[in-house]
């Protein structure tokens, strides 16, 4: 019987490390059951962007990994850019995350959660 009440225990306790850690230091969750997502989807960004004139003038292209939080309200904070390709399509990439893309936020037990996110924005002439 007490190997029971003992093999009960570590099961609650490796379980309960498991939820912890889906979140980060400042109670951010890195996953959540349902992810935040872009109202319109992935096209609707490709709509929106505006190339800028020089790096159309150079043929810049390429990808901007751009960092950011969903808040519970589904608003952006906290972006950064997390891989840069140059200073003009940087400045797009979180002009279109800040101003631009709307999100649904994400939800953890059926609640609004805030979630961190990466999210890639392709830039092709």
């Amino acid at each position: 019987m007490k190997k029971l009440y003992l093999i009960v225990a570590m099961f609650a306790i490796f379980f309960s490390g498991l939820s912890a850690q889906q979140k980060d230091d400042k109670g951010i969750y890195l996953t959540a059951e349902k992810m935040p997502a872009i109202k319109g989807g992935m096209a609707s960004i490709g709509k929106k962007v505006r190339y800028p004139k020089i790096a159309k003038e150079m043929g810049i292209q390429g990808v901007v990994y751009v960092g950011f939080v969903v808040t519970s309200e589904g608003k952006v904070s906290e972006p950064k850019i997390l891989r840069s390709l140059a200073k003009p399509l940087d400045a797009e990439a979180l002009r279109l995350i800040t101003e631009d893309v709307k999100f649904t936020p994400g939800y953890y037990q059926g609640n609004a959660v805030p979630v961190r996110m990466v999210l890639p924005i392709r830039f092709r002439l």
